[in-house]
């Protein structure tokens, strides 16, 4: 079994250092949800007025979580050699100025081959800084508290909860205030801010650089099913709002208000998955997780042969799966973890965490970047009801497969998790 080993110098640390560069990394995860979901009100609209067709102002949108499905597994894989340490220094640069610069596109000419390729290319920058940024925050994040990862997760996820919450009706706000500039200058000021605080508080790591096998790589790989419930909410991006509009008939103004069930039952969910999946394992929460998220799927619209379409269904239900995706995705880190664990012996902490980082940061830029299209394809020959069920269907699956596993690995003796 592999023991985990911190630097001398991170455990003489004075306490309130680890905790000021912990609730550091919370907060830039906070600006980084808000970052990825401020586009949404605005920039869509302002890139239509430019001519750039609803596919490019797609394509534009996901060329940053494409960067992060490349890259997050490479930075993970090699993060021990870069140094996590520099990694989220440097990632943090990156992210400030490529979002300060994005509110200059609108001072391009109208709609044409620059103004979609200088997106394109920031955008890119964009994903990269993203990547680094999680996979080292996550590696961090777990090594200065390696007793406590449940909750460790579940205070970032809450963080990035919030984010996500908050993004769309504060990039509003700034751009009624002042314009396409002042969203992207704000949030961009943010990362630029922290550097001074995280360059002061950051520990120095002094962990012989180790990588994993790719054996254990490729194992970690199959486990990528305990992350991307969180993943298929996606879906609900392209889909979700014509199916208020037209279906249920809520004015456009107010679906945002709908759209917040999801995001703050999913933060108050996190708080109390992270300590308890310490305390009593965590897979027994992946599974209940994708079953609760699967079982919410088939709520939402709901299925043809459950009930006839209403709006306080779809909100608890829309709850609902906010709820399971929690349960699914905060004990998922630690679960992966214990995997890489059971795996290899010998391999320090940053190596451990720098990967397993690097996957679920791959994962769910993956759902990003999927979740909207497969779920804008099948809405185009099916309808959302449908669509939705086919999704809860392989979320039940999903959550009876890992089940299936679990007790097949415990009958053979070979557990995947570390006692709390």
């Amino acid at each position: 079994m592999i023991s985990f080993h911190v630097s001398a110098q991170q455990k003489n640390l004075p306490r309130f250092k680890n905790v000021l560069a912990f609730a550091v990394c919370c907060f830039l995860n906070f600006v980084l949800s808000c970052a990825f979901s401020i586009l949404a009100p605005f920039f869509p609209i302002e890139a239509a007025q430019k001519g750039v067709s609803s596919t490019l102002i797609g394509s534009i949108v996901s060329a940053s979580p494409f960067c992060v499905v490349i890259l997050s597994p490479f930075f993970g894989y090699y993060g021990s050699s870069i140094g996590v340490r520099f990694m989220l220094l440097i990632s943090t640069l990156v992210l400030g100025v490529s979002f300060s610069l994005f509110g200059l596109v609108s001072k391009i000419g109208e709609g044409g081959g620059t103004f979609i390729a200088i997106c394109i290319i920031l955008r890119l920058f964009h994903g990269t800084g993203t990547a680094m940024f999680f996979t080292s925050s996550y590696a961090l994040s777990t090594a200065l508290y390696p007793k406590n990862i449940g909750l460790v997760m579940g205070l970032v996820e809450v963080a990035a909860g919030m984010g996500f919450a908050i993004g769309p009706a504060f990039g509003s706000g700034l751009y009624e205030l002042g314009g396409f500039l002042l969203p992207f200058v704000v949030i961009g000021a943010c990362p630029l801010l922290l550097l001074v605080p995280l360059y002061i508080f950051l520990p120095d790591s002094d962990i012989p650089v180790q990588r994993l096998s790719s054996r254990a790589v490729c194992t970690l790989l199959r486990t990528l099913c305990n992350v991307l419930a969180l993943a298929a909410l996606g879906f609900f991006t392209s889909t979700f709002s014509p199916f208020l509009v037209n279906k249920l008939h809520v004015p456009v103004a107010r679906t945002g208000l709908v759209f917040l069930a999801g995001p703050v039952v999913y933060m108050l969910a996190a708080l109390v998955a992270g300590p308890l999946s310490d305390k009593f394992g965590t897979r027994p929460f992946i599974i209940c997780g994708l079953l609760v998220c699967g079982s919410g799927y088939f709520l939402v619209g709901p299925a043809d042969f459950i009930a006839s379409p209403r709006l306080w269904l779809t909100i608890v239900s829309f709850a609902l799966i906010g709820f399971g995706a929690a349960l699914t995705f905060v004990p998922a880190y630690a679960d992966m973890l214990n995997i890489a664990k059971s795996l290899d012996t010998g391999y320090n902490l940053e190596s451990l965490t720098t990967v397993v980082s690097g996957i679920i940061s791959s994962a769910l830029s993956c759902g990003d970047l999927s979740g909207p299209f497969v779920g804008g394809v099948l809405t185009d020959y099916l309808d959302f009801q449908t669509s939705a069920v086919i999704f809860g269907e392989i979320l039940l699956a999903q959550g009876l497969l890992v089940l299936l596993l679990t007790l097949v690995e415990r009958r053979v003796g070979k557990h995947t998790e570390t006692s709390p």
